[in-house]
């Protein structure tokens, strides 16, 4: 029996440098490609039992910044490793990932391989398949909850453009009331939300009022809208000057028009984390307008979903996956946030303004 311990390889220079030392060979051509991807920023992690050639099993994860959640990449075992390696190993990702705060350890796996058999004696279980889109190809997730999260598993759809992440969060969000959503359908569900997008935008941004409109007028009467933005004039317009600003803040006086014809309330107090979470935990969902920096290194207006919250934690769901350094939609469905990362995330602009669009049952 091998009395070898797990050894933990950080940063993307670490897992480059196990690699070279003679895991790729092991690995083959095309598995340590997937190995070799850029994921410097997302944590990219290497455990081992053993070294250098000798090497019996590894495990590649990563993480988002920003959240609360690990992945595991691959896992690999050589023919000549003990039978509870792939276990020893799992044992170590879930540990660290726990020492670290995270929430959950997801698991993904390419499609049509069979589920590893060390999954179910460690608690993971299957998440629920995507309708499609970007970044939902040819892989199968799992999750192991570390922290108890009662909530509803939504479905998920990965955005097709830059700028529709307010649309696909919009259907997402409002997949729970019954209303016309993803259907997992490829060009019908596109379809869709490039025309959600056309009656939400502000060209090419969805601002918080638009969209909370077309939120409530695709729900209807199954579910109401609220708003919290602590800003009083047009918002999302930092880049913008003369006709080109004046116009889309024309379109957003006549999204506040819309919104109190429909009777949605805009409270313009600034709301803290702590109180949307505590809203999410008690079955409300919340559109949050973010600022992708934190998450991502680079700053950007962005649309996510709330669905889920217990204790520090709020779930949500990110319409945007970054396929070039790796991610799929395991990475952003069910995807745990500590409320201290959402106060630095749920805020845009020089200002740093926040805006939150719930939305409940009527």
């Amino acid at each position: 029996m091998q009395s070898i311990e797990p050894v933990l390889a950080e940063g993307a220079d670490a897992v480059a440098a196990v690699l070279d030392a003679g895991l790729a060979d092991a690995l083959g051509d095309e598995r340590a490609a997937h190995w070799r991807i850029e994921r410097a920023g997302y944590r990219p992690t290497v455990h081992t039992l053993g070294h250098g050639s000798g090497i019996l099993a590894a495990a590649l994860t990563s993480g988002r910044p920003a959240t609360a959640a690990t992945k595991i990449i691959d896992l690999w075992t050589s023919p000549d490793a003990p039978d509870d390696a792939a276990d020893r190993l799992l044992t170590r990702v879930i540990t660290a990932a726990a020492e670290r705060g995270d929430a959950a350890v997801k698991w993904e796996v390419p499609e049509g391989a069979a589920v590893p058999e060390s999954a179910s004696a460690h608690g993971f279980t299957p998440l629920r398949a995507p309708w499609g889109a970007v970044g939902t190809e040819g892989a199968n997730g799992l999750v192991r909850w570390l922290v108890p999260i009662e909530h509803a598993e939504p479905g998920y759809y990965g955005q097709t453009t830059l700028f529709t992440c307010g649309a696909v969060a919009g259907l997402i969000a409002t997949e729970r009331f019954g209303s016309p959503g993803f259907a997992g359908q490829g060009v019908s569900d596109r379809d869709l939300e490039i025309d959600f997008w056309r009656r939400a935008s502000n060209y090419p941004a969805c601002e918080p009022i638009g969209l909370a409109v077309t939120v409530q007028e695709h729900v209807g009467p199954r579910g109401a809208v609220e708003v919290t933005l602590d800003h009083p004039g047009p918002v999302l317009l930092e880049e913008f000057a003369g006709f080109d600003y004046d116009f889309r803040a024309e379109l957003q006086q006549e999204s506040r028009k819309r919104a109190a014809d429909l009777g949605i309330r805009v409270d313009t107090t600034r709301i803290a984390m702590t109180e949307v979470a505590a809203r999410v935990a008690a079955g409300e969902q919340a559109l949050l307008l973010i600022d992708e920096a934190p998450m991502h290194a680079d700053p950007g207006p962005h649309w996510i979903v709330a669905h889920g919250a217990a204790g520090p934690y709020v779930i949500v769901e990110d319409p945007w996956v970054n396929t070039a350094t790796g991610e799929t939609w395991v990475d952003t469905h069910d995807l745990p946030i500590h409320v201290d990362d959402l106060e630095r995330l749920v805020a845009w602009g020089p200002e740093g303004y926040r805006g939150v669009i719930f939305l409940s049952p009527r």
